[in-house]
């Protein structure tokens, strides 16, 4: 009903004070233009009539829509808007031209004004776009300091794996160490024995040896892991400081351990080489087996020299991740975190009742602060802060969920919005659209019995056409407005392009109607305008009454304005057009085809093909894309 109600007040804005009003007064019977000043003062009458009765109806249902005609009624009663109007067609009764037209222009900014005011909805459109741009704005400051909270906690992280690291590191080199001193100790007693010793004096060395043998074993084993972690730490710090793990797990691992002067490596030598001095002191043959028990030694010594630079390359790594730099980086973040929960409760605007609805997310934002604030203090004594820190990176994800979720409910009732607005402005334009075109039809017929002595059109017909003009020109302006609405919004890959041709439709048939053409050409130009209205309507309607029914969009992020089916019927249905348009041209005899006028119809036909086929285009590259983010999800 409220639709209903906007299409009649749009129909009274655009007839009411016209540019070529001042000529049609003079020329039309005093009898003609006031009656139509009584059939507008009628429509308006009824207008707020029905604004009234369903203003009571809505006010439950509805508060809102309530309020905006209460609203209205308000305006139209300050403005005496009914006495105006009967003041207008008062002064033209009395042909009084100059000060009705005087009348009637204000009464047109009036009901201008009220139409607005009515058809809230760009308003409220505005309001939508505002606050969705403000959640975006929130959202993408949100999700680059969960991105940042994340890389100081993995900075943290490897920070402690690297202490871990080094003390594993000094571990397993005193192992080392001691071994060397004990295998030194075996060769010293070794080297005493002389030439022929007794099995006696051997045997027990050669346990010993063993011994040793079996521990170095063990420690070329752990040595394996610790070579593998910290070929680990390296790939991280190649990737970033583990700023992408994935890029981590898929480069190739040039820092794999080596079989031969590795720790590893060194340690099994020398097991290997204990191994065989235990042999040969089991045979009694000491004195060879010193060669052996030096080699031990060697591979032991090498085996400390390479934990000490793996060591030194660890604490190298950890001066590039001081706690004071990180402590540094830390506060900055949670500095950021607490200006931004700032800005989010000062954008908390109080509603009509004075209650503000706080920002989604809000509350984990701030709830991130305080571990922030926390873990740059652990940093600051030193103290790896991982914990802290995966603690408010997910708050900060939360607040993140959150915000997309507010947002998408934005999205979703801006879409709805916009729906309902292009379906209320094209079936206004549509309504003016048929009166027009009847007025055209009417024209053309007349203008073949008026015409002067001279074959000259009358000056008053001439004003008609041009008022139509006028009209047509109104309807251009609209379809400029809804492009925009097309353009704000982005998800539908046709209707764009469908308004564009609506608006060259328009603008051809207002050239010829300046040119006081009333003929056929403009006549289909006028029908062509219905048709694409229609399209238009036909497609938003159907799709408005699938969400009322409940209808649920499949889709992330953004909801479309209408879905892809949509608009393939929308491109069938102008493909079947420019068939049956090219099968009633073929049926042409061939001297109809070729004359200019069948010239001018095949050029059109390759136009309208041509614009399918350009809006296929446009949905195929739409549906492209659409199946990427799909497959990047």
């Amino acid at each position: 009903m409220i639709a209903r109600a906007w299409t009649v007040l749009f129909a009274l804005v655009l007839a009411a004070g016209s540019p070529t009003a001042p000529a049609l007064l003079a020329q039309e019977p005093t009898t003609t233009v006031a009656n139509k000043q009584d059939l507008a003062r009628s429509r308006f009458r009824d207008l707020t009539e029905r604004m009234q009765k369903l203003m009571v109806v809505l006010q439950g249902a509805e508060p809102e829509n309530s309020k905006v005609l209460a609203a209205g009624l308000t305006f139209v009663q300050e403005k005496k808007m009914h006495d105006r109007l009967e003041q207008a067609s008062s002064l033209m009764q009395q042909e009084r031209w100059d000060d009705s037209l005087a009348v009637m222009t204000v009464l047109r900014k009036d009901l201008q004004t009220l139409y607005d005011l009515l058809q809230n909805r760009n308003v409220d459109l505005r309001k939508l776009m505002e606050q969705i741009q403000k959640l975006q704005a929130f959202r993408d400051r949100v999700d680059a300091l969960s991105k940042e909270q994340g890389q100081e906690k993995n900075d943290s992280a490897r920070l402690e794996d690297l202490q871990k690291h080094i003390a594993e590191i000094e571990a397993q080199k005193a192992r080392a160490e001691a071994l060397l001193a004990a295998q030194k100790n075996v060769r010293d007693q070794t080297n005493q024995l002389g030439v022929q010793a007794a099995a006696e004096a051997t045997k027990p060395l050669a346990d010993k040896e063993g011994e040793l043998q079996q521990d170095t074993d063990k420690l070329a084993k752990d040595l394996v892991e610790l070579e593998k972690k910290d070929a680990e730490l390296k790939k991280e710090a190649k990737a970033g400081a583990a700023g992408d793990p994935k890029n981590a797990e898929n480069k190739p691992n040039d820092e794999a351990p080596k079989s031969e002067g590795s720790c590893s490596g060194k340690a099994g030598q020398a097991a290997q080489a204990m191994g065989k001095a235990q042999k040969q002191l089991g045979d009694k043959k000491a004195e060879s087996s010193l060669k052996d028990q030096e080699q031990a030694i060697e591979n032991l010594k090498k085996t400390v020299q390479e934990l000490d630079a793996m060591a030194e390359e660890a604490r190298r790594e950890m001066l590039k991740l001081p706690f004071e730099q990180l402590a540094k980086k830390q506060e900055q973040t949670q500095h950021a975190t607490d200006t931004l929960s700032k800005d989010m409760e000062q954008s908390e605007q109080p509603d009509e009742n004075g209650e503000s609805q706080p920002a989604p997310g809000k509350k984990r934002v701030q709830q991130a602060v305080p571990k922030q604030r926390a873990a740059a203090g652990q940093l600051k004594e030193f103290k790896p802060a991982k914990q802290k820190q995966q603690d408010a990176k997910d708050d900060l994800e939360a607040a993140k969920k959150e915000l997309d979720e507010a947002l998408a409910q934005l999205r979703q009732q801006l879409s709805d919005e916009v729906l309902r607005a292009l379906e209320e402005r094209f079936t206004a334009m549509l309504a003016k659209q048929r009166e027009l075109s009847t007025e055209t039809k009417t024209l053309d017929a007349t203008r073949k019995n008026v015409l002067t002595p001279d074959g000259a059109l009358p000056s008053a017909l001439g004003n008609r056409i041009l008022a139509v003009a006028d009209g047509e020109g109104d309807l251009e302006v609209e379809a400029s407005d809804a492009r925009k609405l097309l353009e704000e919004d982005g998800t539908t890959a046709v209707f764009p392009p469908m308004v564009d041709a609506l608006k060259e439709e328009l603008q051809g048939v207002v050239r010829r109607c300046r040119g006081k053409e009333t003929d056929a050409p403009v006549q289909a130009g006028q029908r062509e305008v219905e048709d694409i209205l229609e399209l238009l309507i036909n497609a938003l309607r159907r799709e408005i009454e699938r969400r009322d029914g409940g209808g649920q969009c499949n889709c992330n992020g953004q909801p479309p304005l209408v879905p892809v089916s949509a608009e393939l019927k929308v491109l069938r249905y102008l493909q079947e057009r420019v068939n049956k348009a090219t099968k009633e041209f073929d049926g042409r005899p061939a001297d109809q085809k070729a004359n200019e006028d069948g010239a001018a119809v095949a050029k059109t036909l390759s136009t309208k093909q041509g614009r399918v086929q350009d809006l296929m285009r446009k949905l195929a590259v739409k549906l492209g894309k659409e199946n990427e983010a799909e497959e990047g999800r």
